[in-house]
């Protein structure tokens, strides 16, 4: 497999809702399940998020202390096609090394600790996943942890790129029909389109449960 391993990590209501009906931000995760995302980012070489999840919830992608002791911080990694990442937005802060991946040249000036990669996009403008997969392993990337936005997860799963997936679900309704959901996108224009998954394993976590999937 010359790629990473990708896992990808989110939390839901029990409708499947990941923020509020406005889009603006929910704590969803109850504590067992911060720890656990916590330490399973540890794990990980990169974590990545698309530049929605940056504009509406300013992600850290880092690894608290609190949970673990003497963390390796793993490249934070941002899907930003047009480059909006916001000079002071905190996942280019310098706790930690962040790539920028954009499909045009982008302008902004970044501290140090950032690198920018221009990327080829695909039919819907967004970033051409394939070759992402490609730039990131031959840079030593190994595992990917993706923790969204719904559209970056979208995109993932329709690319069959997803070994493995985590989903926490919380015993709370959200509702709303545009309400933004782990999956967002263009969806399958029909049952022949259905991205099929198995059920690795179900187990309760505090208030809720986690489902871990497998890709079949």
């Amino acid at each position: 497999m010359n790629r990473p391993y990708v896992l990808v990590n989110c939390a839901t209501s029990a409708d499947g809702k990941t923020a509020l009906p406005n889009r603006n931000q929910l704590r969803i995760s109850g504590d067992e399940d911060i720890e656990r995302m916590y330490k399973l980012r540890n794990e990980f070489d990169a974590v990545l998020v698309g530049i929605g999840a940056v504009l509406s919830d300013d992600p850290k992608l880092t690894v608290k202390e609190k949970y673990v002791k003497n963390p390796r911080q793993p490249l934070r990694v941002v899907l930003d096609s047009k480059c909006r990442t916001p000079k002071d937005s905190l996942v280019v802060n310098q706790t930690a090394k962040t790539c920028i991946i954009t499909a045009e040249k982008c302008d902004t000036k970044f501290k140090n600790n950032v690198e920018i990669i221009e990327c080829a996009a695909d039919e819907e403008g967004l970033i051409d996943l394939g070759e992402l997969m490609d730039i990131l392993y031959k840079r030593g990337i190994k595992t990917l942890m993706v923790e969204g936005g719904g559209t970056v997860i979208w995109s993932f799963l329709k690319s069959g790129l997803v070994d493995d997936l985590y989903v926490y679900v919380a015993p709370i309704i959200i509702g709303g029909k545009l309400t933004p959901t782990m999956a967002d996108g263009a969806g399958i224009k029909s049952e022949d389109g259905l991205i099929s998954l198995k059920i690795a394993d179900i187990k309760k976590l505090g208030k809720g449960i986690l489902v871990h999937y497998k890709r079949l």
